[in-house]
């Protein structure tokens, strides 16, 4: 007798599902227009955008095939409502090859962890370093490195330190922040530094003199952090029973989410400072401001710091999304490369080391020529 009652049951649950993921995948796609000084919500949910969509895109294919035209419907506008946010975080585009006679340099972005090896502790060597060498890149920005000491890159070998200084000459970074760029070419300090992180800086200007008189100004970011503790972080692996979703709900109300607001006011802060000192250089200059956000794009600081002149390089170069965090389940895109001036971005790819909990940035790009 309650075999009957099953579909319409069912169909009924599914109708109140879909309703609250469409209405929360609106909600993510826009939380970042919205001041996460009054509200927070809205930008936590924006970390989950990607997410968000795919369950809206599963569930218009479980209407659409249960030829249920409404809710079918109603999952497509979700989706068209939200396109704007949606590209870009599912970027449609593809990479592109130099204009002839162009210069173009390989630039890299990558938040360290002070060279902890992660996911191999046990290795011999260090896998950061010999990345770093390997790579061939012009210019290396690094978030999470004190200094060039042994103490930071662990385990590396005097000889290995040696062939790192001998590729890359050039280094640049005040002993107060965490930032520090390596270089090919001469590479020197702007002093354009954040005021607001306190005793922690949370970025700093370099300019790079590449041969032939091309300069390229860089702002390596690292803005604030989400500060939570190890238990915290681990608290959506534990969120796999009904009593541990209960222990974690209960964890996230007490302190994460005091944290989680915390931290998006900071944010804020710092991406109204980094905006400022972006306007201080002319627009045609090249500048590139790259590194770990600790955001996502289309958040509140994202969109600051971009205002209407600032390019994604990875946007306009990569078809799909992107996740550039890789540890405790936080499966996000938080680290960005955006761009300016007599540039063009050729290719930016994410690549997959796993010596930190981010993924390093590889950027191609190539000097236009002004108009």
């Amino acid at each position: 007798m309650m075999i009957p009652l099953l579909n319409p049951i069912f169909r009924m649950v599914m109708r109140i599902v879909s309703i609250i993921v469409f209405l929360l995948t609106i909600i993510s796609a826009y939380g970042g227009k919205m001041n996460p000084e009054y509200l927070t919500v809205p930008s936590v949910l924006c970390l989950a955008l990607p997410y968000f969509a795919i369950l809206t895109g599963i569930l218009i294919l479980f209407w659409a095939l249960t030829k249920r035209v409404i809710f079918t419907v109603l999952g497509v506008l979700t989706l068209v409502v939200c396109a704007g946010p949606l590209s870009l975080a599912f970027p449609l585009h593809s990479g592109s090859t130099p204009s002839p006679g162009n210069q173009t340099f390989k630039i890299i972005s990558w938040n360290v962890l002070h060279t902890d090896d992660i996911r191999k502790p046990e290795y011999g060597g260090n896998r950061a370093v010999e990345f770093m060498l390997k790579s061939d890149a012009d210019v290396i920005c690094l978030a999470e490195l004190l200094n060039f000491s042994p103490q930071e890159l662990k385990k590396a070998s005097p000889q290995l330190i040696d062939s790192l200084i001998r590729k890359y000459p050039f280094r640049a970074g005040l002993s107060s922040t965490d930032i520090k760029v390596i270089s090919k070419y001469p590479v020197s300090h702007l002093g354009i530094t954040d005021k607001t992180g306190g005793n922690q800086p949370r970025f700093d200007f370099f300019k790079v003199n590449f041969p032939g008189g091309k300069l390229l100004n860089i702002g390596m970011v690292h803005l604030y952090s989400y500060d939570l503790s190890e238990e915290e972080r681990n608290v959506m692996k534990e969120m796999k029973s009904v009593g541990g979703a209960k222990e974690s709900v209960k964890e996230f109300k007490s302190t994460i989410f005091s944290k989680l607001r915390n931290a998006f006011r900071r944010r804020a802060q710092n991406a109204s400072s980094l905006r400022q000192a972006i306007d201080s250089f002319r627009p045609s200059q090249p500048l590139i401001i790259c590194g770990d956000f600790n955001d996502v794009p289309a958040s509140w600081a994202y969109n600051m710091i971009v205002g209407d002149d600032m390019k994604d390089a990875y946007v306009e170069t990569n078809f799909g999304p992107a996740v550039t965090y890789n540890l405790h389940g936080f499966y996000f895109h938080i680290d960005q490369m955006l761009y300016r001036g007599n540039l063009k971005a050729l290719k930016v790819k994410v690549d997959k080391i796993n010596t930190s909990d981010h993924y390093p940035l590889v950027g191609e790009f190539e000097f236009t020529t002004p108009r």
